[in-house]
């Protein structure tokens, strides 16, 4: 008798685990399912950050192109302001008029970086003598890409 008291009291002391938990075949894990759910996420990070990436060079691409397009439209009403207004001729520049003015310059493009643009410019006045403003339109175009400058001079 004092021996089933002692029993008791120690299963008291340690608890035991209920068998139906503690079977080899309930004692699974969820390693596999969560390296898999891991792994997956990843995957989608993965692939979102090539698209980014791709999304980032085509965007990089079309900002070039713009810049080509606005820097051989802005050289395009250069030439034509120094057409108009040659530096020879000043102060005065009697003589000289829209007529004076290339529509479409060629060599602009000869700088490698310039290569395959184009610069067509345009040249319109108005108001009378002494006080003529002209407007010159430039327009610059890189793979398709069309930049416009207008500059108005008196």
């Amino acid at each position: 008798m004092i021996e089933d008291r002692y029993e008791m009291t120690r299963r008291e002391r340690v608890p035991r685990m209920p068998t139906h938990l503690s079977s080899p075949l309930r004692e699974r894990g969820v390693g596999l399912p969560v390296a898999i759910f891991v792994i997956t996420i990843l995957a989608a990070f993965v692939v979102n950050m090539g698209y980014l990436v791709q999304d980032n060079a085509a965007g990089r691409s079309e900002q070039i192109q713009t810049l080509r397009a606005q820097l051989i439209a802005e050289s395009g009403a250069n030439l034509a302001l120094s057409e108009l207004f040659p530096p020879a001729a000043a102060p005065s520049y009697v003589g000289y008029d829209c007529s004076d003015i290339t529509a479409s310059p060629s060599g602009l493009d000869a700088d490698p970086g310039m290569a395959g643009c184009s610069v067509t410019l345009s040249c319109t006045a108005s108001g009378t003598a002494p006080n003529i403003i002209y407007t010159i339109t430039s327009i610059g175009v890189c793979d398709g890409i069309t930049q416009t400058v207008a500059v108005d001079a008196i």
